[in-house]
């Protein structure tokens, strides 16, 4: 097994470990705040660099990232968008059958059902938001009638344990604003980097996973990006304020708190409630999208399974090195090998399955999870990452020039009009040919199917 390249630690922090090839090191901003966060306080071990690091503007701490505490929570290493993450989802359609007539028709569809940020009015009650909040998938799978089974296709089934005594502990625990969103923002893509696309495998890289994972060439599948929507963004929000004040931090430090503290235990609920909020939304709008199929293709029959639903952005009590930890992701999925998921019909041969999108103009990967992902808290990358941020993004590229290279590269591309697609440009990511060698060569994780983009719907 290739060995990580590693900094030693600088005043007593862990070392960071980069998981990537030499030419994939990131730049000196960007290994300035991975030292930053190596020096936070409670850390185990080391910092887990994965082959998509990369820098945002709005955060101290880089995407791409992986760590783990004990009793002690870092709400700066993790982005505000909690329970953000992806979810794979089959059709059993040939790409062959997926016309232009058909995916407009198909696109439009769920444009029609499935808003951008809100619904105009109210999807859910009070009373129903504080339910998903406690119960997510669990909820969802009676809210849509769905099978149980379909838990086992979701990280932890769905739903993450809040540990709230009382609902009325729990409302204590979500400032009001969040709560308030969550009735019109259910079932909503969100704009930015979120998106739904439909691709065509193209390519089959290990076939017995294939088999195993119901994959065959030339068929189609979705990939679906969001989260917890204004209901977590408002919430991690809302706490960081809350402990820059009483804390006497500010943002521009990776500071701690105490997980056994009362404000650690009020976050810790919050976060997790978030989450059971953010994967029951990717189960509303993945019932959306069956029916349009099933609309489009006039075929009720069609089922549409799951293949599989993970978070990359989480803080999470798991173990690791068989003693209990507080995992930190941030733009990590986690990934869980053949070795680990014993119980599970499918994942026990393959390992468990990890999204590995490119960018909309570029392929995607699905891969499964790999014996070396041990040394990465069990986390792999979610995508290609990028080169530029956003802001760099929409100085080099225009909308004009992200719309003629999908026309030219024969991908349809249907947009809400919410927010400049140049910062979403093709150009603006890494190349994931690269990212996934790193990966595979590394033991992350294994590539299974190439998929080539068809459609991709963005806000």
């Amino acid at each position: 097994m290739i060995e990580p390249i590693e900094i030693p630690s600088r005043n007593g922090a862990v070392p960071i470990r980069f998981f990537l090839s030499q030419t994939m090191l990131p730049d000196d901003l960007t290994r300035h705040q991975l030292q930053r966060l190596a020096s936070a306080e409670g850390l185990v071990s080391h910092v887990a660099v994965l082959p998509d690091i990369h820098r945002k503007h709005r955060n101290i701490s880089p995407t791409g990232t992986a760590v783990a505490t004990r009793n002690t929570l870092l709400p700066r290493a993790v982005d505000t968008g909690i329970c953000c993450g992806m979810r794979m989802f089959k059709t059993g359609i040939p790409a062959g059958e997926m016309s232009p007539d058909r995916l407009d028709r198909l696109f439009a569809e769920i444009q029609k059902t499935i808003p951008v940020l809100f619904h105009e009015e109210d999807v859910l009650s009070k009373d129903e938001v504080l339910d998903v909040l406690l119960h997510g998938g669990r909820w969802a799978i009676r809210r849509f009638g769905l099978s149980e089974a379909e838990l086992d296709f979701i990280e932890d089934g769905g739903v993450f344990f809040t540990d709230a005594p009382s609902v009325e502990r729990l409302v204590a625990a979500m400032p009001k604003k969040s709560l308030k969103k969550g009735r019109k923002c259910f079932g909503t893509i969100g704009d930015g980097n979120h998106f739904l696309e439909l691709q065509e495998i193209v390519e089959i890289l290990d076939s017995e996973a294939a088999q195993w994972l119901g994959l065959e060439k030339g068929e189609t599948m979705f990939m679906l990006h969001t989260g917890s929507r204004s209901v977590g963004s408002k919430m991690m929000k809302h706490y960081l304020k809350e402990f820059e004040s009483q804390l006497g931090v500010n943002g521009e430090h990776i500071w701690a708190v105490d997980a056994d503290s009362e404000m650690g235990r009020n976050y810790a609920m919050a976060i997790a409630a978030a989450c059971n909020f953010g994967f029951a939304n990717r189960m509303a709008i993945t019932e959306q999208v069956r029916a349009a199929v099933r609309a489009v293709f006039a075929d009720d029959s069609l089922d549409l399974p799951l293949l599989y639903d993970c978070a990359h952005v989480s803080i999470k009590n798991e173990r690791w090195n068989g003693d209990p930890v507080l995992v930190h992701r941030h733009g990590a999925s986690r990934a869980l090998p053949a070795s680990r998921m014993a119980d599970h019909p499918v994942f026990a041969r393959t390992g468990q399955p990890v999204p590995i999108p490119g960018s909309m103009g570029h392929d995607s990967y699905i891969g499964v999870a790999d014996e070396g992902a041990e040394r990465t808290f069990f986390s792999v990358n979610h995508g290609a990452g990028r080169v530029l941020d956003k802001p760099e993004a929409v100085q080099q590229y225009t909308e004009a020039d992200v719309e003629q290279e999908m026309r030219r590269k024969n991908i349809r591309l249907y947009r809400y009009g919410s927010d400049n697609i140049a910062e979403q440009a093709p150009g603006s990511f890494k190349n994931i040919t690269r990212v996934i060698e790193a990966m595979q060569a590394l033991r992350l994780a294994r590539p299974v199917v190439r998929l080539r983009p068809l459609a991709v719907l963005k806000g």
